[in-house]
């Protein structure tokens, strides 16, 4: 039996190959491994940012908790919010206007600092506006009052009333109406009366009288001095109420009224009244 001399000398080739020798090629094979050590302060600058990012997290979920919060009254408010039919009385102003869109002078408007209460008598017409309420139009009456420098409002007792002339167009017929100052000092009107139309028993006919929109300025009476406006109806048509015996006219401002005769027609709904200007001619201008 032949064989190699290894072979012969040292067994088979596996008890050669696990003798404690090194292995020649283990150094190219599986060269040796160096670590890298971890650079110093790493792992705090690890945990400070990881700690900043749970901060900033934390700060985002506050805010937008906060503004959800803060948003809930609003939308409580909004959906609350309606448009209710609640009538707001506009303060007073210093200027006093007619319905018409423009304003007299503010020198000649009474002041508004400290308006009176004014009571409603128990003898006014029904419809008839009290100072201070709203009347048929719609309109805020100011009440009486009277400013430092300028000449108080003229009160019933102050005046006299009667019925200008009259003119007719196209259907319309016009008459003046008069208010006369017969105290001994100077008193101012100004704006709208209050006009009805009443039977030979005094109870009124129909509703009071409408106002022509249109501006009015304050109208100082001295002694003797007349201011007018005029009443507008419509001659026949439609349907016609009972022609009036008498008038009642309250001026502007006072809850005393004056009660003068007179016939008037109203028809077809057409019943109104300009402002108060200068003079015994009413007020015809537009």
């Amino acid at each position: 039996m032949t064989g190699s001399p290894d072979d012969r000398e040292d067994g088979d080739l596996t008890r050669r190959l696990d003798t404690d020798r090194p292995d020649p090629l283990e150094p190219l094979l599986r060269p040796p491994t160096t670590c890298l050590a971890t650079p110093p302060g790493a792992f705090h600058r690890i945990r400070r940012r990881a700690a900043r990012r749970r901060r900033a997290r934390a700060a985002m979920v506050a805010a937008a908790v906060a503004a959800v919060l803060g948003g809930v009254p609003y939308l409580v408010g909004a959906i609350s919010t309606s448009g209710g039919d609640e009538v707001v009385v506009p303060t007073a102003t210093r200027s006093r206007t007619g319905p018409g869109p423009h304003s007299p002078s503010p020198s000649t408007a009474p002041s508004a600092t400290s308006p009176p209460a004014v009571p409603t008598p128990a003898h006014r017409p029904p419809g008839d506006p009290s100072p201070g309420t709203t009347g048929p139009s719609g309109r805020t009456v100011a009440p009486s009052r009277h400013t430092p420098g300028t000449s108080p409002m003229c009160t019933a007792s102050q005046l006299t009333a009667a019925l200008g002339g009259g003119d007719a167009g196209a259907g319309n017929l016009y008459r003046s109406l008069v208010l006369t100052n017969r105290a001994s000092g100077a008193c101012q009107v100004s704006g709208y009366p209050g006009l009805s139309l009443l039977d030979t028993d005094g109870k009124q006919i129909g509703v009071p009288a409408a106002r022509d929109r249109r501006t009015y300025a304050p109208v100082v009476l001295q002694p003797g001095g007349s201011a007018s406006v005029t009443i507008h109806t419509v001659n026949r048509q439609g349907v016609c109420l009972p022609t009036s015996a008498q008038l009642r006219i309250y001026p502007p401002g006072d809850t005393a009224s004056l009660v003068i005769p007179g016939e008037v027609t109203n028809c077809d709904g057409r019943f109104s009244v300009t402002p108060f200007a200068a003079g015994t001619s009413g007020n015809p201008s537009a």
